[in-house]
């Protein structure tokens, strides 16, 4: 370093007064600080021998002042370390409860309350009909709207992955998430539900088959196994719900959670005009595909949730559009979007934020939710389950986004407002019911199978209980049961947890093995 002084101050005094200007601009660097040490020095010795000299003009004085003032300089090198060391310390201390304030995301418990209120609407519609003959009619159409209600599935599971895997308040996707590499992604994602569903498939696999082999024979009922094990049913539009038949959603997601590692951190990059557009761009997309069905089977005014497949002019259509994990895909983007728009409101907050507007309660978009649900009950309009799903998704996504903007609204702001909707949906009994919606999802299918499934209910019992109306809040208790058990002693089951690691790292292993090859 003082070397490097030297040759920067042999010539003029032009140079001393260039550093000296230096140390007020007070550069940031160490170097050049100490750089400008050395010539702070070097000009205190010269106004020191003004009288014989006015600047330091040769190489050999420079060198003897260096000597003469050695100690000088040693001590105002110290004393300047030992400020940038403090500085330094300072800014190190500070940076991260910044970084960390502002990546850090607060809980949505609200969320898990909403994922059970869909799955117990959505169990309930499987098996209504199931509930005792004449059933009310009123009953039946407010019930069986499912293919409409389940856009909202995969818009929730869109959101949460965007929320997990993106970065608060800032245009970036959260690298580790997607490390070592984006299959590994994948993977996390299904090992995530696949361990229960697999479970859940062995220890009901007595009556799947009973009834697949009593229709479809040995070898099918084999090829159907190996659909359901490898999670590819949804692809089948004729036996998409084969076995445990709610599950062809976890199929439909599968795909979708292929698809999100590329598609998420180029989303992650968008600002608020960006991902609007995207926004409308896939609810126009899935509306077209929903149109194109409508139009070509003219079916503008189907209730599909009530019809039987010979009354439907092209049901393999309509299966093909409602089970399609392409078509489920695009709402899991149009929740992934959604959760960017929240997520960046603080960097770029959207224009209704500062007038409070009504249209950021979430009881708007609920409420509009349920009067969609109640007008085709009371069948004020004839509208297709097709074309309600399309209303209902952006519905959906509009109500989620609310209640994430009023739960952060009230955790930031000590905002105790008891009888806010985030806070109605964040009591404790409603989020633990959320914990066990999963497991509600799982078996409510092969439960109910065996009390209403003919072929299975007759050869246990000898009578369906569809004869017996006031067994229904029996099974849906029985369910409930069988999923706080499940919760209990395997979802929380530590033995479980760590096979299901184990598993996953191997199979990380592996795909990371595979693309190093290919590679």
């Amino acid at each position: 370093m003082i070397a490097s002084t030297r040759s920067s101050l042999s010539l003029t005094p032009t140079t001393t007064r260039q550093l000296t200007n230096n140390k007020c601009n007070n550069n940031s660097t160490t170097k050049k600080k100490k750089m400008i040490i050395s010539g702070i020095n070097l000009c205190r010795f010269n106004s020191n021998n003004n009288s014989s000299n006015n600047s330091v003009t040769t190489k050999t004085e420079m060198n003897e002042a260096l000597r003469n003032n050695n100690i000088n300089n040693i001590n105002n090198i110290r004393r300047m370390r030992r400020r940038i060391s403090n500085k330094s310390m300072i800014e190190t201390k500070a940076t991260p409860s910044k970084t960390a304030e502002s990546s850090s995301k607060p809980r949505l418990p609200a969320m898990d309350s909403v994922r059970f209120f869909l799955i117990a609407y959505i169990a309930i519609g499987h098996f209504i009909a199931c509930a005792g003959q004449p059933t009310n009619a009123l009953l039946m159409k407010l019930s069986s709207q499912v293919n409409v209600v389940v856009g909202a599935f995969f818009v929730l599971s869109g959101y949460v992955a965007a929320y997990t895997a993106t970065e608060l308040n800032k245009y970036e996707h959260t690298e580790k998430r997607f490390l070592p590499t984006k299959v590994a992604y994948t993977i996390q994602r299904v090992m995530g539900y696949y361990p229960l569903y697999f479970i859940t498939q062995i220890a009901f696999m007595p009556i799947f088959l009973l009834a697949d082999v009593t229709y479809n024979g040995w070898m099918k009922s084999f090829l159907h196994g190996l659909m359901t094990f490898s999670l590819s049913q949804a692809w089948f539009p004729a036996h998409a719900e084969l076995w445990n038949a709610p599950t062809w959603f976890l199929s439909a997601l599968t795909f979708a959670f292929v698809c999100i590692p590329y598609a998420l951190p180029s989303i992650a990059k968008l600002n608020r005009k960006g991902l609007q557009r995207l926004f409308w761009k896939l609810i126009l997309l899935t509306f077209l595909v929903k149109f194109a069905y409508c139009y070509d089977s003219n079916g503008f005014t189907f209730f599909e949730g009530l019809m039987q497949p010979k009354a439907h002019p092209s049901w393999l259509f309509w299966n093909s559009v409602r089970f399609s994990p392409l078509f489920s895909t695009i709402d899991v983007f149009i929740g992934a979007v959604s959760a960017r728009l929240v997520m960046i409101d603080g960097i770029e907050p959207p224009p209704l934020i500062n007038n409070k507007s009504f249209l950021l309660k979430p009881i708007v978009p609920l409420l509009l939710m349920v009067s969609l649900i109640v007008s085709r009950g009371y069948s004020l309009f004839a509208m297709s389950d097709a074309i309600a799903r399309c209303v209902f998704v952006p519905l959906f996504a509009w109500f989620t986004m609310n209640i994430h903007r009023e739960t952060t609204t009230t955790t930031t702001a000590n905002n105790d407002d008891k009888f806010s909707l985030s806070n109605i949906l964040s009591w404790k009994p409603l989020t633990y019911l959320g914990a066990i919606s999963f497991p509600i999802y799982i078996l409510h299918g092969p439960i109910g199978q065996i009390f209403y499934k003919r072929v299975v209910a007759n050869k246990l019992f000898g009578f369906v209980f569809t004869s017996k109306p006031e067994f229904f809040p029996v099974w849906i208790g029985i369910v409930l049961i069988s999923s706080a058990i499940v919760n209990e002693t395997f979802l929380k089951n530590k033995k479980v947890a760590e096979i299901s690691k184990t598993v996953t790292n191997k199979l990380i292993a592996l795909s990371s093995s595979s693309t190093a090859s290919n590679n």
